[in-house]
């Protein structure tokens, strides 16, 4: 082993590195409703901590360097978790992101100092270089990450295993040479060892910072394709509100006439029914739906309108107001998308018992979102919970929607269930947590 023949980094050095990533992350994610106060205990407490984690790791035997290793970036975790107070999933991706900056740093910090000061670890030289270093590095990577966590975005699942893959083969491959020589990846001469270390951490960090991007420009994406769903509802609706007043102008004289007609009519049976005929008349033009949201209000009277020139019975029951955390482009995508996929089916279907449910209530802490619809003879449930399709149909729109709803909950940390139930219908539910800095009234029901 080359660890025989060449110190490895001092474990001090190590514990430094751990805290400045740490450090890094909380400041760069840092979010209003995060406590000043408990994350400035929780990294003052972390330093000497992680000190004293990696001096005792040090005397572990060799066969037990991994899980030292794993037990450090376990203490990482515990450290963002609690000073950010954040989601499982969340302070599970930030600490891969912040083990693979530490690991740079540290290999980068302890590769100049064996070239400038020959490795004399310990002394007042060596420490100012470990502190200008480990300040310089983590400073630059501040300044490229911040940008990138200003938007919360919440990280899928899939998200954080691919960055928990790249963190775990990144360290593998930096610290092979230092377990064996005897592989085609090790290095086998001194200089090259903390090159290779240092260069692979480096690719590891630029491989999860693409991630990020990527995420981001998905995220952008969804937003953008949210936003133009939003602006072509509230565009029908507009058409269909100006169409509705055009018709009204149109029978604005016949209305006068039915109305003296209804007045000069003596037989109570025939003015009952004339004014029946009058409401009826009207009844397609009125407002339908009122929430507490006005996006939420667009939505449902933009689509309940289409739900009646289809000959679909749509009933909504929703507190619009619960919804009020969520932005105008990720409610036009969830709420949106979900009824044109039930309308679509059921406007499709040949059955005469054609209706929509939509329940939007709170409970507990969330807000749930319930869209159901009948499943008409022919339509089948996928078996990954894809919305009902007709057979031979290739359902491509509604495997993309149930996609940019998925997208749109899990932003705010919700989860999607698509079902169908014993009645035969399908059910689309949407769970989304309240933001605790938001108040709502039966936020604690």
């Amino acid at each position: 082993m080359i660890q025989e023949a060449l110190p490895d980094i001092p474990r001090l050095w190590t514990a430094l590195a751990e805290w400045g990533a740490c450090l890094l992350y909380v400041l760069a994610t840092w979010r209003p409703q995060d406590s000043r106060r408990r994350g400035a205990a929780v990294m003052t407490a972390a330093l000497p901590a992680l000190c004293v984690y990696q001096v005792l790791a040090a005397r572990l035997p060799i066969s037990l360097w991994l899980a030292g290793m794993l037990g450090a970036v376990a203490a990482m975790w515990s450290i963002l978790h609690l000073a950010l107070n954040g989601s499982l999933r969340r302070s599970t991706y930030l600490v891969v992101r912040a083990f693979v900056a530490a690991e740079l740093v540290a290999s980068l910090e302890w590769q100049l100092e064996v070239f400038l000061l020959d490795g004399h670890a310990g002394t007042r030289p060596a420490a100012l270089c470990a502190i200008v270093v480990d300040g310089v590095v983590l400073g630059a990577v501040y300044l490229l990450e911040r940008p990138r966590f200003r938007s919360e975005v919440v990280p899928t699942t899939a998200t954080v295993a691919g960055a928990a893959a790249i963190a775990a083969i990144t360290f593998a491959m930096s610290n092979l040479s230092f377990l064996s020589t005897a592989t085609p990846f090790s290095g086998r001469l001194g200089a090259e060892v903390f090159y290779i270390r240092t260069l692979v951490d480096l690719c590891g960090f630029i491989i999860l910072y693409a991630q990020r991007e990527v995420d981001l420009q998905n995220r952008a994406s969804f937003e953008l394709a949210g936003t133009e769903a939003l602006l072509r509802s509230q565009y029908e609706q507009y058409l269909t509100s100006k169409r509705a007043i055009d018709i009204v102008n149109r029978k604005y004289h016949d209305l006068r006439h039915m109305i003296a007609s209804v007045r000069a009519e003596p037989d109570p049976t025939i003015r009952l029914d004339r004014l029946g005929d009058l409401e009826a008349s009207v009844r397609p033009y009125e407002v339908f739906v009122r929430t507490g949201s006005p996006v939420l209000d667009v939505i449902l009277t933009d689509r309940e309108q289409v739900c009646l020139e289809a000959g679909v019975t749509m009933t909504t029951i929703a507190d619009g107001a619960a919804l009020g955390f969520m932005a105008a482009a990720d409610l036009a995508t969830l709420v949106g998308t979900a009824l044109d996929n039930a309308l679509d089916a059921v406007s499709s279907s040949g059955d005469a018992d054609r209706w929509i449910r939509v329940d939007v209530r709170t409970r507990r802490g969330f807000v749930l979102i319930e869209v159901e619809n009948p499943l008409a003879r022919g339509q089948v449930m996928s078996t990954d919970g894809e919305p009902p399709r007709r057979v031979g149909a290739s359902g491509g729109a509604h495997r993309y929607g149930l996609g940019a709803i998925r997208a749109a909950a899990e932003a705010y940390g919700g989860q999607v269930t698509a079902e169908e139930s014993a009645q035969g219908t399908f059910m689309l539910r949407v769970l989304l947590p309240i933001p605790i800095a938001l108040p709502h009234r039966d936020r604690h029901r």
